[in-house]
């Protein structure tokens, strides 16, 4: 059973604010769906084909200027959205593994980075002072739009990125991979127990209810329907099909949760 995400109170930074400045510089772009994916411990993720141009070179230039902030962690050098974890007591089996990898691959030929109804459209970016890791209680958050009045720059990532993040999914078929899905460590209660912190994301619209608050009206996409329309009805397919394959091994995270992490910040 999911839970709402509680209401935030938004509050305002320096206009001067180096971080905000940086976001302010970034053109409007897309996150395209690549693939549903079984990380580390087990975590069910819905991987994005890389991160386009625009994202890219502002991650290069946060880590360039803001020196004073920690290493970036690997969980957010490749663009995700981590959808659920395995309850404190759930273990993956090699069967159940291999279970999960087959729905990931049946229900990942439904995404397409060509569609436009699931693509994410990320226009602006939330600073966000989390009261747990999965963002789903969060204590202050500040919207900070990117360039304002700017076309959205509709390129793909860099062949580059793309090969390096179906590098990462492609781990998923290593026969070891097993020993890396099962690990202790991120499930429910790591996500949902109190922990702060403080990171940049990306909240997913579509899976908002009402849709999001953006600082000016969200371009719709070339059919005229919002970006990324279509993407929460493959997300609640995929979860139906391992609930009915695994029952009551995972906990899904609220949907007005979900995000793609750009930067942790503090945390």
């Amino acid at each position: 059973m999911t839970t709402v995400a509680p209401a935030v109170q938004a509050i305002a930074l320096p206009a001067t604010s180096q971080l905000e400045y940086l976001i302010s510089q970034t053109e409007p772009c897309l996150l395209r769906p690549l693939s549903f994916f079984v990380s580390w411990n087990g975590v069910i993720t819905l991987a994005y084909s890389g991160f386009p141009p625009g994202l890219a070179a502002l991650k290069a230039g946060i880590n360039d200027s803001l020196t004073a902030l920690p290493q970036e962690y690997s969980g957010s050098k490749w663009p995700k959205t981590s959808l659920g974890a395995l309850h404190d007591r759930g273990r993956l089996t090699p069967d159940q593994l291999a279970a999960l990898n087959a729905i990931c691959r049946e229900e990942s030929a439904k995404l397409s980075q060509q569609e436009d109804d699931q693509a994410i459209l990320v226009d602006q970016l939330n600073i966000v002072f989390y009261e747990c890791r999965s963002l789903e209680r969060r204590l202050l958050q500040h919207s900070a739009p990117l360039r304002a009045a700017a076309p959205l720059d509709p390129r793909h990532p860099e062949p580059e990125e793309q090969a390096r993040v179906r590098g990462v999914v492609a781990e998923a078929d290593d026969p070891g991979y097993w020993f890396l899905a099962s690990k202790d460590g991120s499930r429910e209660s790591h996500y949902r127990s109190p922990h702060l912190g403080v990171t940049l994301v990306h909240d997913l619209a579509p899976f908002r209810p009402g849709g999001a608050e953006p600082a000016a009206p969200a371009p719709a996409s070339p059919s005229g329907r919002p970006y990324g329309h279509a993407l929460p009805a493959l997300v609640r397919a995929f979860r139906e099909r391992v609930d009915a394959a695994l029952p009551g091994l995972y906990c899904w995270f609220a949907d007005a949760s979900l995000h793609s992490t750009v930067r942790s910040l503090m945390g």
